[in-house]
């Protein structure tokens, strides 16, 4: 079960976390399922596990297609800036 203060993060906007790993990429998306984040059309955040190939990072922006989760491993330094990278805190989170 995900924390009450990892579901609160994910529902903002503006940030990412890169997945190096299958298993991290699935840690994520479980956690944005638990947090009610979706695709930009709804769908179900677990619902294109399969499809994303790692590392790649995983976002929510208010920026994007009607605040809906994106995944990229193509964003360039200059496209970050506008995000929060939650990577390292996520992780550690998951931990406690």
């Amino acid at each position: 079960m995900t924390s009450k203060k990892i579901i609160e993060r994910l529902q903002q906007l503006d940030w990412y976390v890169e997945c190096k790993t299958e298993h991290e990429l699935a840690l994520v998306l479980n956690a944005c399922l638990d947090a009610d984040v979706g695709w930009s059309n709804r769908v179900s955040a677990i619902s294109l596990k399969y499809s994303i190939p790692v590392p790649t990072l995983i976002g929510r922006s208010s920026r994007r297609w009607s605040n809906g989760l994106w995944f990229s491993n193509t964003l360039a330094d200059e496209d970050l800036k506008h995000y929060s990278d939650i990577t390292d805190w996520f992780f550690e989170e998951l931990r406690k």
